[in-house]
């Protein structure tokens, strides 16, 4: 048990999750913040149907403050503009430890476990500083490998965009129910359950949009993308509203080296060329589009050349710095320096989802971080929800091209055969730099060289 699980049991039940809340809120803005007593009670109430007034909640803060959970500085009487003004006191978070469940898939909104990258950054500054411009609105194209973080990206832009900007935002995921396993080799299919989720993403944040029926307005002599396009501008895009208006579209993956592939995206290609900039004296009624994808959707076996090549703006989700991970290492409660991380990161890099995984299993069990690099590779070790699902992948007898160019990777051998080499880079298992190419990190290479063959 370490050192803040037994400050902890000082508390009482109630006590924790108050604690928990003050961690929750101090955590994303550096472990400090001026707080008083009187907004600390406004953050428990939010818990709460008691109500919690200035004096529990100072109450609550000086109890932590001598268990050594947090450091309370006074600030001296404000000056100047502010004589007489008291100011809040500088809650300071000294000792805290993640105890919840093993992350996987997207981080919530709330989780105080994501990790904000540059592309957070660059994605908020590209789609509010072009539309300012009015002659055009933006398109993204946020590229990132399986387990990156792109759905949880797209969350906390929908999340900036309506809760800051006042935006109207809809998001359409390719990779749910909605979109059944036959409609990425139809076209006919997917455009039209495609336009039916963006038209009632849209119809549930617009009041009083009521587009009419899409099988009604649906022409069977048309092309599939132009049915799609005129329906969305003449039934969604045209209702006036002075919100701007954003489409997330995720799950892209789906339809990478599927027939449909190269015909969806050059809709898309077409929207930003024609309908996302001021092209006439019409005004631009689309919206803002970011959509997230693994790798270059290239349209054949050839590589020729992407239908998103120099298409809008493209931003890589990078892969967490030592410094992120030493900080979330922090809120796992671990007292690690920067050789823990670097041990950690010649493993498995900055891999989010492996990230998370390891600073878990070392948190919240009684492995070591040594014995964790010694149980990576085994069938039963701690990564083994990631590997065993690529082994059965590689296994499959269909897949003997691709297993075939992979072996040849780890062993350090060049491979010519592109289109698997696309495939494993959609997959997470490669990285291709120019002329370069090798397992993703060590775990990887390390694993498959010794389950594969």
């Amino acid at each position: 048990m370490n050192s803040h699980d037994l400050l902890i049991q000082e508390l009482t039940e109630e006590e924790q999750k108050e604690f928990d809340i003050l961690a929750n809120y101090l955590i994303p803005r550096g472990w400090e913040e001026q707080l008083s007593s009187g907004k600390f009670a406004k953050l428990l109430q939010g818990y709460s149907s008691f109500q919690i007034d200035k004096n529990h909640a100072d109450r609550k803060l000086k109890k932590f403050q001598e268990l050594g959970l947090i450091e309370i500085q006074k600030n001296s009487t404000a000056t100047e503009g502010d004589r007489g003004k008291r100011l809040a006191n500088t809650i300071i978070l000294k000792s805290f430890a993640y105890k919840g469940p093993l992350l996987t898939g997207e981080v919530p909104l709330d989780s105080i476990l994501y990790i904000k990258r540059n592309a957070d950054d660059i994605c908020k500054r590209e789609l509010t500083l072009e539309k300012e411009v009015k002659e055009s609105v933006p398109f993204i194209r946020v590229k990132a490998a399986k387990g990156m973080g792109k759905s949880s990206l797209l969350d906390r832009i929908g999340h900036f965009l309506e809760r800051e900007k006042k935006e109207i935002v809809a998001r359409v995921d390719l990779g749910t129910d909605a979109f059944s396993s036959d409609a990425f080799t139809d076209l006919e299919k997917l455009f039209y359950r495609f336009t039916e989720e963006v038209a009632t993403a849209f119809s549930q944040s617009i009041p009083g949009l009521e587009p009419p029926e899409l099988q009604f307005a649906w022409n069977k002599y048309k092309p599939a993308g132009k049915n799609c396009t005129d329906y969305l501008q003449e039934h969604i895009f045209k209702k006036k509203s002075k919100q701007p208006k954003t489409l997330l579209i995720d799950g892209i993956d789906c339809i990478l080296g599927k027939p449909t592939q190269t015909d969806f995206l050059l809709v898309l290609r077409t929207w930003n060329e024609r309908k996302m900039k001021l092209v006439d004296r019409s005004p631009v009624i689309w919206p803002s589009v970011v959509i997230a994808y693994s790798t270059e959707p290239y349209p054949d076996a050839k590589f020729k050349g992407s239908p998103l090549q120099n298409v809008g703006t493209p931003i890589e989700l990078s892969e967490f710095t030592s410094e992120s991970i030493l900080n979330l290492a922090r809120i796992y409660g671990l007292n690690w320096d920067f050789s823990e991380v670097n041990t950690l990161m010649k493993l498995i890099g900055g891999h989010p989802s492996l990230v998370q995984t390891a600073l878990y299993r070392v948190s919240q069990t009684d492995m070591t971080l040594e014995e964790l690099e010694e149980k990576a590779t085994q069938i039963n070790g701690p990564f083994s929800d990631y590997l065993l699902k690529d082994l059965e992948l590689l296994q499959a007898p269909k897949n003997e091209k691709l297993r075939a160019c992979f072996q040849k990777i780890i062993k350090g051998e060049k491979s010519n055969d592109a289109f698997s080499k696309f495939q494993l880079e959609k997959r997470g298992l490669i990285r291709l730099n120019g002329n370069s190419e090798g397992a993703r990190c060590e775990l990887y290479g390390r694993f498959f060289r010794e389950y594969l063959g």
